[in-house]
């Protein structure tokens, strides 16, 4: 029942995202929408979760490029919070919805020695709902892999310190979706460390006509040309009941 309850809920934001995405925004800028993930999660640990259900929290910091665009590089940093609820399959196999927010983007810093004093600045604020399949060995360590959704919740794009105007810029996809896969290790039994790579699975903005002025450096990588987010992360979670068979 928990599990059609969630399906039902993600079903209902997809059906009305846009409302969805302005409560969200408007959340964040009251920067009560962490308080809310934390608050919910403690709720549903006593309320909702069972014998195999388990939640926690989870934070970390990241590095990100965009590829597709003129420039090369992990240069632009970047963090994510969040919380997950997690079912365990057997000792080995569990499942993991998480809901954060995440940075992603891309930067380009001026270099002066070599007297190239071009900078780009690319921010992304997502909503990002990964559904992860994890698979757990020698008690401690795990692999894992599975689609993320994300809502965009912001952006800001700057060349040369100045933000570019809305009509120079490639619309952005209001809703995108990526690939992970990580490996973890159990430090304690609530106390796990994380590394991840994130890539996107569709580009990050709307498709365009093959050609079109400013997508010349657009990659065509899976299904579609465009430009698609890079991101490698480390995160520490904490799972409120702990693993079982520690």
């Amino acid at each position: 029942m928990h599990i059609i309850a969630i399906i039902a809920i993600i079903a209902i934001i997809a059906h009305h995202w846009q409302n969805f995405l302005n409560f969200v925004f408007h959340m964040i800028r009251k920067k009560t929408i962490i308080f809310i993930i934390l608050t919910c999660l403690f709720f549903l640990q006593g309320r909702l979760f069972s014998q195999k259900f388990d939640g926690g929290i989870l934070a970390g910091g990241l590095v990100s490029q965009v590829d597709g665009d003129d420039w090369a590089g992990y240069s632009k940093l970047g963090y994510l919070v969040g919380g997950f609820v997690q079912l365990e399959i057997s000792p080995n196999f569990s499942f993991q919805m998480e809901m954060e927010y995440i940075q992603k983007g891309s930067r380009k810093p001026s270099n002066i020695d070599s007297g190239d004093y071009k900078t780009y600045l690319l921010r992304l604020h997502y909503l990002e709902i990964p559904v992860l399949f994890q698979y757990t060995f020698f008690k401690r360590l795990s692999v894992e892999a599975g689609p993320a959704f994300d809502i965009l919740l912001g952006s800001l794009e700057e060349g040369d310190g100045l933000e570019i105007p809305p009509d120079y810029q490639q619309p952005l996809r209001p809703v995108a979706l990526a690939g992970i896969i990580g490996a973890s290790v159990y430090i304690t039994r609530h106390l796990k460390a994380a590394f991840r790579f994130n890539y996107s699975i569709l580009s990050l903005r709307k498709p365009q006509p093959f050609g079109t002025p400013g997508t010349r450096h657009w990659r065509k990588i899976f299904f579609e040309w465009g430009q698609y987010n890079n991101v490698m992360s480390l995160s520490v979670s904490y799972q409120f009941k702990g693993r079982k068979n520690w």
